[in-house]
């Protein structure tokens, strides 16, 4: 053979083995590509993230304080006059989250010369006046929309004062007038009566 036919045979040779090291190396290629998609090991195929975020506002509560002792003083027997004294405090607490609205109420007993005492002045002749109060802010309630309740008779539950939605934190009603008509006929005694006052959402 040749030296020109051996030359060409070689070169032949080389290119064959040429094309086939190019088929192995796109072989190998795809076959990396697979198991990088199988095996989600492409580097951004792991650009993104989600996370779940947790909270529990838990529940408070609604209530209602007030002035523990209001004395509406003395007066003398036998003669018909009113006693009125300006200094009840009604405190309403709204820290319930529950989003409703609220309404104050407050009843009163009769009065009474003492525990087991005979000697009575009625409740019906007993009187509160919320809109001669003041409603303000404690902190940071809001406090602006609620509407005080009119003169009412103590002998049942009056409204002294609703807060809506808006009305949450403390909201307090100051300066709340009590009246009392005391009668010729009303025996000399030390009285006392009990107001009771509650709060419910609405």
């Amino acid at each position: 053979m040749g030296k020109g036919k051996k030359f060409t045979v070689a070169i032949e040779h080389n290119i064959l083995d040429i094309k086939q090291k190019i088929v192995a190396v796109l072989v190998i290629s795809v076959m990396f590509a697979l198991v990088f998609t199988t095996l989600n090991l492409n580097p951004h195929a792991g650009n993104a993230a989600t996370s779940n975020v947790l909270l529990n506002l838990a529940a408070g509560t609604l209530s209602i304080e007030s002035t523990g002792t209001v004395d509406l003083g003395s007066t003398g027997a036998g003669s018909s006059t009113n006693v009125s004294l300006n200094n009840l405090m009604v405190n309403v607490k709204d820290f319930a989250g529950d989003g409703l609205n609220w309404a104050a109420t407050v009843y009163s007993t009769n009065f009474v010369n003492g525990a087991g005492g005979t000697l009575i002045i009625p409740n019906t002749r007993f009187q509160v006046r919320p809109n001669e109060g003041t409603v303000y802010n404690a902190g940071s309630s809001s406090c602006s929309t609620t509407a005080t309740g009119s003169e009412c008779g103590l002998s049942s539950a009056c409204a002294l004062f609703n807060g809506d939605t808006a009305a949450t934190g403390e909201c307090r009603l100051n300066a709340v007038n009590l009246n009392l008509q005391v009668l010729t006929t009303d025996p000399t005694a030390d009285y006392n009566a009990t107001l009771t006052l509650s709060v419910s959402a609405t």
